[in-house]
This record gives structure tokens, C-alpha cells and sequence, in this order.
């Protein structure tokens, strides 16, 4: 038992400041998601497959920064699965940034988990948007 008290008093700053990267991660997943699933178009789980790529130097630039930041939501929707917050949400905005080849079939089956999509549409209607429309066929 010493042993591992006098472990964790060696290592204390950097439980501390997991502790505080994980208070500014909560908080920052509480404000942002609901904004960022409140400005998706609702037939975005139907129609997100049928975007465009990008063309010219603006539009790739955009397109390269959705996907660097959707790689870090994924990795905190992850993060925040083990941790208080809502990761599976975050997950899903992360993935629905980023692009991969079988993106569109990923999102869908997670976003239409009955738990997932009423959360997801909870978070629209707070913000005075309607419900996502539900994918009617497999994609």
C-alpha cells in the first residue's frame, strides 16, 4: 500500500492534470456538440454519402481541416467513453467530419441506435430543429 501511495505522490502532477484535461474536455463536449448536431442539415444521415469532393485550393484546405478535426473527435468521443461525457455523440460528429472510405455506412448504423438517434434528436429540438430524418433502407 505505501508503494503505491508513494507512486501516486510521484506522479501527482500528471493525474492532475489529466484530472483538469478532463473537466476542459467535458465541458468544451457539453457546449459544442449540441451545436455542432443542431447546425447538420436533418437528412443529413440520408443524404451526407452524395457531398461533393472539394475543388480548389480554399475547399481543400477546408476539407483537410474537417478531417484533421474530425480525427480528434474521434479520438475524444473514444476518450470520453471512458470517461464522464458524451463519447458515443462526439464520436459520431467526429466520424461525420472526417473522410474514409465506408464513412457513411458507419454513421448511419451508429447514429440510428434507438438511444443514439433519441439523444441526437433530443439535442436538435432543444435547439429548436427538427429530428433527423431515419434512413428508411440499409445502406
Amino acid at each position: 500500500m505505501d508503494q503505491v501511495l508513494s507512486w501516486l505522490d510521484q506522479y501527482k502532477l500528471l493525474f492532475s492534470s489529466f484530472a483538469i484535461l478532463g473537466v476542459i474536455l467535458l465541458v468544451t463536449s457539453l457546449v459544442a456538440t449540441p451545436w455542432l448536431i443542431a447546425r447538420l442539415p436533418k437528412d443529413y444521415l440520408i443524404k451526407a454519402g452524395l457531398r461533393q469532393k472539394p475543388h480548389g485550393l480554399i475547399r481543400t484546405v477546408i476539407y483537410f481541416v474537417r478531417a484533421i478535426i474530425g480525427l480528434i473527435l474521434v479520438v475524444l468521443g473514444f476518450v470520453l467513453m471512458l470517461t464522464p461525457g458524451p463519447g458515443l455523440v462526439v464520436l459520431i460528429v467526429g466520424i461525420s467530419l472526417a473522410e474514409f472510405p465506408g464513412k457513411q455506412r458507419l454513421l448511419v448504423s451508429i447514429a440510428t441506435q434507438p438511444s443514439v438517434l433519441k439523444s441526437l434528436n433530443w439535442m436538435r429540438t432543444r435547439r429548436g430543429k427538427q429530428p433527423f430524418d431515419y434512413p428508411s433502407t440499409t445502406l
